[in-house]
């Protein structure tokens, strides 16, 4: 039998296709080192410069310089003072700097006061590892200054392009004949002109299949499907390209992909970041509303006054206010404890964002003292940040209308009517023990937070309604996770309480659907807090205002009954058709995203430590057409894609001339090649597989598990889907505009070897059914007369190889057998939907007989709730199995796994080892009992091996640290495995199993699920059940090897046409 690695060795070498592309490619190029010094200078200037400025410069600043130090400059550093050189520029280790502020040595320590936090530390011994950048431009100790204005600027400041209002330039006539029969619209005119001046020559044209790839992928994020392919090829119309490009910009597609590109630069994610990661099931509506908004073609002056103050403009309509969210999207570490330091962060990460997202400057690099490049003031950095300071994360919205409001509470109010006597008593047995818990939490707050969650909120001022909001959520937290069967310490009232649970669930037919959940943001009221800054020459407070170059009053705000406005002042400000940077920045976005790069390459830093634009005539010709054309993208769109610019061939050697003045492309003498980023990859496999789910909108799925579009899926900070991390999609920590594109030896493991990627050629192979199938659903092409002699040999030469498998499946009688469970199999698992929590203190009891275990460390799965990570809130649950071969608790172990939380509210895994081994082929009762309550799991194991007779039960208590909240993850119960598909799936048979909320007693547990009484059945499943209605049989047959040696050779081809060139790269 050939190995799939010898086999993909091969057919790449004969079909000159990469196997290992991802990791050799060599398009598109390494980034320059003009790049790499930009980002260390950024780096300094956002990182580095505040900490000097605010830690160093009272003492060694250009006033006084105690030890003879300044560091304010790095000629000063380099120079030293008394002690030396205050740095070695690539070691930290060996630098004074970095001694001092480690505390080394008694001798040496500073700050002298307190010890700089690790995080600061860290910034400064990267900078120095980096070899201390510092910006060539900033000013020496004496060197003259350009005069400054009354306002702080200087007429350099004035002149600087991004600042002059939008030019009407008109576009330039072409040079020559060749250039004039190129020009296809306005927009080459302008690129034709840079050609001339620098002695360029455009590539020709691209063929027709060339171009249907490009921008199906471009506008959709999706390869062209056979038919359409054919279709725009085989038309021969003149206006056929025209007619595609409208067709594709009015296709729901379009949205779902041009609204990636926005969700990355406002840091869209569905988690709150920071080591908790908290899951944000309320995050998904604003993508749906990014996503309608590009479809309706929603003009960007509205897009940015809805995102910015849509609770202003239309507090009623949720259609609108849904688009607040945007100002949701800061990490948040929920169960910090620093609400100061929280709410400050908030609104810094806020006006950060803004800055860059709508006006094309890095504003962050102002926030410790006046920009050092750019004209913009520290005052201006707080007069931005003013608009957002009086910003409310509240928590009891709904994005529903007035009517839907007044119908769910008359609903509401019929059910409590119904089920007032019942709520009562269960109130009267636990609500006691719930206040003390959420009293608890109160209690950890400073004196000064209790004392604003303790004031009525109508008697707050903002400030303290904001971080009360914030603080609040703490104990609504507390709310939401008390567990009523926990707190109730008697057999006989855990007993009562569940018949009055049970009580309670007759009426949910009386009981209204949720309102979808408000994940967004308002004011604190009409009146703001006060927004401060300080100086040397002491604090100062501001009021909302813009920059001080365009703009120097105040803005002019009017305030709301129950906002202040300020919002709705800015977003009309940066909205105004003359505002030279909102307009600016967001054309040269469009023209970045269709070509790769921005007329000015840096999109979010339009300033001095970015790039000035290549065409900056034609930025503003495309701007000033943009804003008379109502602001609308599909319009931009169109003109871009129709250029002779965008269709040029990317399938041209670079000449020698463009090789000398332009190899990087920036004047566009190519369509440049690029490699498809991340959710365009995915999305391309699972169209070839022919599994892309195209449904649209609602709550994110799972990204291993479902075949949805790839912005449907879960995106979480600090758990990404592995497959799309490797290819650089952001995971939303700050505003990503230009996406890294690297290529590592990781990527090209996870091409070859990943099981997400092998299944999905397994599917590619049993459909296809023939080597032109196979092209055509991966390459958008027939194989070359070459490539079909090649594939059809290697077919034949596969197929006469092939033998039995080693491990052959279960024969047919057994796969019928109820109980039977095993890998890739229609019997694989069984998984249930929509089932009752079993709080932290439940009982998992199973009969079942292990055929084997896993030849490495994963463990077979009895039963389950649990996705298989362990550092998430929704990754919360638990599973009970025996370990594998090399498992570190030996093999055979019967081991429980918890994630849950600590003493200190984290998320934790503990694995809990039972000290029981199992033997294989023996059938098992097993039962365990899980506390939270008492910190601990009881295990009870009895064989039932015939002949053994009444063999003895052996039992184990083992102590743990997971306190609670195990059952608040994603995932539901199962049998079997895992609720994420993984490796950890059950081998052998399974007779009953059931999971019971509360612990059973002993004589409760039985062998004989006929045995198990209505109250304490729990939910439960038995192979003699006809039908179950709690569990459904989820197969593994699509991840499976076929048997068909004929399919396993077009699997393997599948595989590696994935792996190749074509696939991944356009073009």
């Amino acid at each position: 039998m050939i190995s799939l690695r010898s086999l993909r060795r091969r057919v790449s070498a004969a079909f000159g296709l990469a196997a290992s592309a991802l990791a050799a490619a060599a398009v598109p190029p390494a980034p320059t080192l003009s790049d790499a010094e930009r980002a260390q200078l950024q780096f300094f200037e956002k990182e580095v410069r505040p900490i000097l400025a605010n830690r160093c410069y009272e003492c060694h600043g250009d006033k006084k310089h105690k030890g003879e130090l300044r560091l304010d400059h790095i000629s000063h550093i380099l120079k030293g003072g008394e002690s030396g050189p205050a740095l070695v520029r690539g070691k930290p280790d060996d630098s004074l700097l970095v001694t001092a502020i480690r505390y080394d040595t008694e001798d040496l320590q500073m700050p002298p006061d307190e010890k700089l936090p690790e995080a600061e530390i860290a910034v400064l011994e990267k900078w120095i590892q980096l070899g201390a950048p510092w910006p060539a431009a900033d000013a020496a100790a004496g060197k003259t200054a350009e005069p400054k204005d009354e306002f702080g600027f200087t007429a350099s400041d004035r002149a600087y392009w991004v600042f002059q209002p939008l030019a009407k330039p008109v576009p330039p006539a072409p040079k020559s004949p060749a250039a004039a029969a190129w020009v296809a619209n306005d927009i080459d005119r302008f690129i034709a002109a840079k050609h001339a001046e620098h002695g360029l020559v455009p590539a020709p044209a691209a063929d027709k299949a060339e171009l249907a790839r490009r921008i199906y992928f471009d506008l959709h994020g999706l390869p062209p499907t056979r038919a359409q392919l054919e279709a725009f090829v085989n038309d021969p119309a003149p206006d056929a390209y025209a007619r595609l490009v409208d067709t594709l910009l009015a296709s729901p597609r379009y949205g779902e992909r041009w609204a990636q590109h926005w969700l990355d630069i406002v840091r869209f994610a569905e988690s709150d970041g920071y080591r908790a990661d908290g899951f944000r099931p309320g995050a998904w509506p604003y993508r749906d509303y990014v996503i309608a908004s590009f479809n309706a073609d929603k003009p960007y002056d509205r897009f940015v006054r809805e995102q910015l103050a849509g609770d202003e403009l239309a507090p009623h309509d949720p259609a609108v206010v849904v688009a607040t969210s945007y100002l949701r999207n800061p990490i948040y570490e929920w169960n910090q404890r620093d609400v100061r330091g929280q709410a400050e962060l908030i609104v810094t990460d806020l006006t950060d964002n803004a800055g860059e997202v709508f006006l094309g400057l890095s504003m962050g690099c102002a926030r410790c003292h006046d920009h050092k490049f750019d004209p913009i003031l520290q005052q201006d950095y707080y007069r931005f940040r003013a608009f957002f300071e009086p910003v409310l994360w509240p928590s009891d919205l709904k994005l529903a209308t007035a009517e839907e409001r007044a119908r769910h509470a008359a609903q509401t109010g019929e059910w409590e009517k119904a089920t007032a006597e019942i709520r009562a008593e269960m109130e009267a047995m636990v609500g006691a023990e719930q206040k003390r818990a959420v009293q608890k939490a109160h209690d950890r707050f400073t004196a000064d937070i209790q004392a604003m969650l303790l004031k009525p909120a109508a008697e707050r001022t903002a400030q303290e309604h904001i971080l009360a909001t914030i603080a609040d959520k703490q104990l609504l937290y507390e709310v939401e996770r008390f567990d009523p069967i926990k707190a109730l310490k008697k057999p006989e009232e855990k007993a009562r309480y569940r018949v009055l649970e049970t009580e309670l669930k007759k009426f949910d037919s009386l009981k209204p659907k949720d309102l979808l959940e408000g994940f967004v943001a308002t004011d604190a009221g009409p009146l703001a807090p006060p927004t401060k800054f300080k100086t040397r020459k002491g604090e100062h407070e501001v009021t909302p205002g813009f920059l001080s170059l365009l703009d120097p009053q105040p803005a002019a705000v009017a305030a709301l009954p129950n906002s202040t406005g300020r919002r709705s002042a800015l977003a009309a400000w940066i909205t105004r058709p003359e505002n030279p940077l909102a307009t600016r920045t967001i054309v040269n976005r469009i023209w970045q995203y269709h070509f790769g790069r921005g007329l000015a390459g840096t999109p979010n830093d339009l300033g001095h430590l970015g790039e000035r634009p290549t065409h900056p005539e034609l930025l503003d010709f495309l701007a000033q057409r943009f804003v008379a054309g109502g602001w609308k993208f599909k319009a931009l769109h169109r003109e871009i894609l129709l250029s002779a610019t965008y269709r040029q061939t990317a399938r041209l050697a670079v000449p020698e001339r463009a090789a000398l003045v332009d190899p990087d492309n920036k004047f566009l003498w190519r369509f440049t090649p690029r490699r498809l980023d991340a959710e365009q990859a995915r999305d391309a496999i699972l169209a070839a597989s022919g599994e892309l789910d195209l449904a649209a909108g609602g709550p994110s799925a799972e990204a291993n598990t479902a075949p949805r579009r790839s912005i449907y899926t879960i995106k979480k900070r600090n758990n990404q889907n592995e497959f799309l991390r490797s290819l650089d999609a952001p995971p939303g920590f700050t505003g990503i505009a230009e996406r890294q594109r690297t290529s590592t030896p990781l990527q090209a493991l996870m091409f070859m070897n990943g099981d997400w990627i092998i299944a999905r050629a397994r599917k590619l192979g049993a459909s296809a059914g023939s080597v032109e199938n196979l092209w055509q659903a991966t390459l958008g092409r027939s194989p070359s007369a070459q490539e079909k002699q090649m594939a059809d040999a290697f077919l034949a030469q596969r197929i006469a190889a092939a033998q039995a498998p080693t491990d052959a499946p279960l024969g047919p009688v057994a796969l019928s057998a109820a109980a039977a469970f095993r890998e890739n199999t229609p019997q694989e698992r069984l998984v249930s939907k929509n089932a009752p929590r079993e709080g932290d203190d439940f009982t998992v009891e199973a009969v079942f007989t292990l055929d084997s275990i896993d030849a490495g460390a994963a463990v077979r799965t009895i039963a389950s709730r649990w996705n298989g990570e362990k550092s998430a809130l929704e990754a919360h649950g638990w599973s009970l199995g025996v370990t594998g071969a090399k498992s570190g608790f030996k093999p055979r172990h019967l081991l429980l796994q918890l994630v849950g939380e600590d003493d200190n509210m984290n998320t934790a895994y503990e694995a809990v080892p039972s000290g029981i081994f199992l033997e294989l082929g023996k059938t098992y009762h097993v039962a365990v009992r899980v506390s939270c309550s008492d910190h601990q799991a009881t295990f009870s194991v009895r064989p039932l091996v015939a002949g053994d007779g009444a063999a003895a039960v052996r039992t184990a208590t083992v102590k743990h640290a997971v306190v609670g909240k195990l059952g608040t993850g994603q995932a539901s119960p199962v049998i079997g495995g895992l609720y994420r598909r993984s490796a950890s799936q059950f081998d052998g048979q399974i007779t009953a199993a059931r999971i019971v909320h509360g612990l059973l007693p002993d004589d409760a547990l039985h062998a004989d699920p006929a045995q198990w009484t209505p109250e304490t059945r729990g939910l439960a499943w038995s192979a003699a059940e006809a039908k179950n209605p709690y569990f459904t049989r989820a197969g593994g047959t699509a991840n499976a090897e076929s048997p068909d040696p004929k399919i396993r050779a077009l699997t393997d081809l599948a595989h590696v046409l994935l792996n190749a060139n074509e696939f991944i790269y356009l073009h």
